[in-house]
């Protein structure tokens, strides 16, 4: 049986920076970022994943018990706009469409077998398509123009672009209404000299009650000759509230909703609230209280997701006297708050999927050498996990498990070596892994695993004039071929930069276990090789530190020190 009929390899995946909502209308470009968005799962925690937090989303429209506001929090660069465009797309295209069918690939990648429940009520539920608004906080200006903004492009979007039309026009409608006899007597005078639409002010009052959006833009050529060359924007005057509530009851109501519910994303939550604590009235004031409102009076029917690098309770820079109203406006904003873990080990155990068919006979088969496996690197080379908090389980759930044919320690080093990115890693799979995927399962009764001198040649540069180079050059031609495969384990152990650990076998003599940033010891290697090797890769003063070291570490080690780091 060959590794490919167990596992499959997730080559859509990308990750992509600088992404925002402006590539929701580029239609190639939206539609790679649905297909390649890589998803997490935590089954211990959902909704620390993106996952879970998607699926949490879907449960807003389920009950009027559901949260319905939302805040994700997470650092820069870890790919919150990319998971916004998903959510878009999910809520907002057809459930057959390809963008929403690549999303659901990518979530049933991320979970797998663990929780098909969640795949399948995502599944069952991108039939229902939503109104989905997108707002930009880094935009900047007043919060009410971009949201009308945002809402009369979904509506284009969506096929219902006067939907709103009655509440945009009934800011001009005031303002007619308003005007004194001798204003009427100049505005109509004004109308019949520039032909405007309806001829003069009664005729233009009936186009704007009748919704007409286009008689607008007269309301405000005729203010600007009533203001000296000042137009008025009628748009500081709309009623968020108004607008949301009118849309819900027309379009998410009735016998034959159009959409199953209103969804609203905020990216870029921080600029905004920067900008509301510069100049509170400048960026419209209590709009996004506004927003919150209608989400607490219509329950079921409409749900805001909001995105930040920071959390906003914990700011510092507000004032005394705002102090209250941003409290008041942030704690709006935290009815259910995710920050979801973003990790390459993460990425990689979504990336890299088991079948789930003969899985579960390969699991039982091999449990003890994947658990054994994952109990020698996580207690003896990859040190760094315990001291960042994870717990055994976990180590084995995401790298022994969920990364296999990796070893677990190819897993480790994958996510956590300096020379790595996200990027380059994904490359790395598609480049060194999937050929890999051709081999057997079990060589010789021995699991097949992809061990991490193969990582060399993968991010390693090695320029061609270094003594690196030269010596690989030639071990290649050895009497012993275990000589390049050691000396691999060697070059990689002095470029994980303190992340890789030497196992110390236990003595009766007390010994300080030399540093992870120290030469690693010739005693490792074969005993014919290890001097041959040591003067193609040390200095003579790390030759004599080499030769010092073998006092605390016997010479027989070598299987245990390096059987992980080499097949």
């Amino acid at each position: 049986m060959l590794l490919r009929d167990l596992i499959e390899v997730n080559q859509k995946g990308i990750l992509r920076s600088s992404v925002n909502f402006l590539m929701l209308d580029e239609p190639e470009t939206n539609r790679e970022l649905c297909e390649g968005f890589i998803f997490n799962y935590i089954h211990e925690k959902q909704t620390d994943s993106t996952a879970g937090i998607l699926d949490s989303l879907r449960r807003s429209y389920h009950s009027v018990t559901s949260p319905n506001v939302h805040l994700m929090i997470q650092g820069y660069g870890k790919g919150k706009s990319h998971f916004a465009i998903a959510v878009a797309n999910y809520f907002a295209q057809p459930g057959d469409s390809p963008e929403v069918q690549g999303i659901l690939h990518q979530v049933e990648s991320a979970v797998a077998s663990r929780n098909p429940g969640l795949v399948e009520g995502l599944r069952a539920y991108s039939d229902r398509q939503h109104l989905v608004i997108c707002i930009s906080g880094d935009r900047g200006g007043d919060l009410r123009k971009n949201f009308l903004q945002a809402t009369l492009h979904a509506l284009e979007q969506a096929g219902v672009p006067d939907a709103a039309a009655v509440n945009i026009c009934e800011p001009p409608q005031q303002y007619l209404t308003s005007l004194s006899p001798e204003q009427v007597a100049r505005a109509n005078t004004w109308l019949a000299q520039n032909n405007a639409p309806g001829g003069d002010l009664p005729g233009l009052l009936e186009l704007l009650r009748n919704a007409d959006t286009s008689a607008i833009r007269t309301v405000r050529d005729l203010s600007r000759a009533f203001n000296n060359g000042f137009p008025i924007d009628f748009q500081d005057s709309i009623d968020i509230e108004k607008i949301l509530t009118d849309l819900i009851h027309q379009l998410c109501r009735g016998d034959a909703p159009r959409f199953q519910g209103i969804l609203i994303l905020f990216d870029e939550l921080n600029y905004y609230l920067q900008t509301w604590i510069a100049d509170e009235e400048a960026a419209g004031g209590t709009a996004l209280q506004n927003i919150t409102n209608v989400c607490k009076n219509n329950p079921s029917k409409i749900a805001l997701l909001s995105f930040t690098q920071i959390d906003p309770g914990k700011r510092r820079d507000v004032s005394a006297t705002a102090g209250d109203r941003y409290g008041k406006i942030t704690s709006r904003l935290q009815d259910c708050k995710y920050e979801p873990v973003s990790s390459l080990e993460l990425v990689l155990d979504s990336l890299i999927r088991a079948q789930p068919a003969p899985w579960p006979a390969f699991q039982q088969k091999w449990s003890d050498t994947l658990r054994a496996e994952a109990r020698s690197a996580y207690e003896s080379h990859l040190r760094t996990y315990r001291e960042r908090g994870w717990p055994f389980d976990q180590f084995h759930t995401h790298l022994a498990l969920g990364c296999f044919p990796l070893h677990p320690i190819t897993a480790g080093l994958l996510a956590n070596l300096p020379l790595t990115q996200d990027r380059s890693v994904i490359q790395f799979l598609g480049n060194h892994l999937v050929p890999f995927l051709d081999e057997d399962i079990e060589i010789n009764g021995k699991l097949n695993y992809f061990y991490p001198v193969k990582l060399v040649k993968a991010f390693i540069k090695i320029p061609d004039d270094s003594i690196h180079h030269r010596s690989f050059a030639q071990l290649e031609n050895a009497d012993n071929p275990d000589e390049l495969t050691v000396a691999q384990a060697l070059f990689l152990y002095h470029h994980s930069e303190g992340k890789l650990a030497k196992k110390i076998p236990k003595t009766t003599k007390k010994s300080s276990p030399p540093s992870p940033a120290s030469p690693a010891p010739a005693s490792m290697l074969p005993s014919r090789a290890s001097r041959k090797i040591a003067r193609l890769f040390t200095t003579k003063k790390q030759r004599k530190l080499t030769l010092s070291s073998r006092a605390s570490i016997p010479t027989n080690s070598k299987k245990r020190s390096t059987r992980n780091l080499a097949s």
